[in-house]
């Protein structure tokens, strides 16, 4: 994976180098239109204590861009373009989200694709050129390193199956991509049989990944079945006894960066994309926010988030497919 991860890193930068002329008019356009519009409408989920020292130096590398910062969940905020939308009152210039898929999915996004995409790992990609990754999430097994001794550290999902883990598993309850990523890698019936067996020992149902990380942290629960692997590193900083195991291949999720087709602000907006999945941008997500980057230049921290892992990208579910699976989610971990 690392030496793979090197050749392409290598190809990218030789052709980037190869467009750096076409590449620097087209910022110093944008650069120049930004500052005209003086204004970008920035619709994102990342929290707003870790949002603030982003969009803080971004506005100071372009003085004259001011950014206006709409934070909700997912949901909340493609339901809010979408009433946007519908009154022909259009607001957002750019979404970075996991509901970016969603709004993408609709046609209400710009075909676009910033300069920094040469840098980014092709894996992650969109291959129609419309949605823009940032970050990814990654999903591991959590666990309280004072709770778990090195010998009972499960090597797989198979191991939390163990009745000693009655009563001391958690779970997120809307990992519905990683629930359906484990159905592809292991075969459906195979998964679903090894998910019963793990429901069998009652895990808590909770909602919020941070909120998950928290009870592992805090020893109220001792292993989360699943969580986002950035979750547990920020946690493990700040002193937290706790650890992750990733299992190959690891289901992960692209959290993309959209334009609006109507975006009062759309040089801002294209610059802002352009500027947050550039090597500046990325060394700064991770750096402030602890979020895995998208380049293959820039590693996350720890680089084990994703050194020598197989990424396994899962594709938002919507409409039927995500309704059907939520269903089955409830039935496989609530018992209803």
């Amino acid at each position: 994976m690392r030496k793979r991860s090197l050749a392409i890193t290598s190809v990218l930068l030789a052709l980037a180098a190869g467009l750096a002329p076409a590449f620097g008019q087209d910022l110093k356009a944008l650069e120049e239109g930004a500052k005209k519009e003086g204004k970008l409408n920035l619709y994102a989920s990342m929290r707003e204590d870790e949002a603030k020292p982003v969009l803080d130096t971004f506005e100071k590398k372009y003085p004259g861009v001011k950014v206006d910062y709409f934070r909700s969940s997912d949901e909340k905020l493609a339901s809010r373009v979408l009433a946007e939308a519908k009154a022909k009152t259009y607001n957002f210039d750019a979404m970075i989200t996991s509901g970016s898929w969603d709004i993408k999915n609709l046609g209400m996004v710009l075909k676009w694709t910033p300069p920094s995409a040469s840098g980014i790992n092709p894996d992650l990609l969109d291959p129609d050129g419309m949605a823009s990754p940032v970050y990814i999430n990654t999903n591991v097994i959590q666990y309280n390193s004072r709770l778990v001794a090195k010998a009972d550290v499960p090597k797989n999902y198979e191991d939390l199956a163990h009745p000693k883990w009655k009563g001391k598993l958690c779970l997120e309850d809307s990992d519905f991509e990683w629930f359906v990523g484990l159905q592809k890698s292991m075969g459906k019936a195979k998964a679903l049989e090894l998910f019963k067996r793990i429901a069998a020992n009652h895990p808590a149902i909770r909602n919020g990944h941070g909120l998950v990380s928290d009870l592992v942290s805090a020893g109220e629960c001792p292993i989360a079945i699943n969580n986002y692997g950035n979750q547990v590193a920020r946690a493990a900083k700040k002193g937290a006894p706790t650890e992750f195991v990733a299992i190959n291949p690891v289901v992960t999720l692209v959290v993309p960066a959209v334009i609006s087709k109507n975006a009062p602000h759309p040089n801002a907006a294209k610059l802002y994309v352009h500027w947050i999945t550039s090597k500046e941008g990325q060394e700064f997500i991770v750096k402030n926010g602890g979020r895995i980057p998208v380049r293959v230049d820039v590693d996350p921290d720890p680089p084990r988030l994703t050194r020598g892992l197989k990424l396994q990208v899962s594709n938002r579910l919507v409409g039927k497919e995500l309704k059907e699976v939520q269903t089955l989610y409830r039935q496989v971990w609530l018992g209803r």
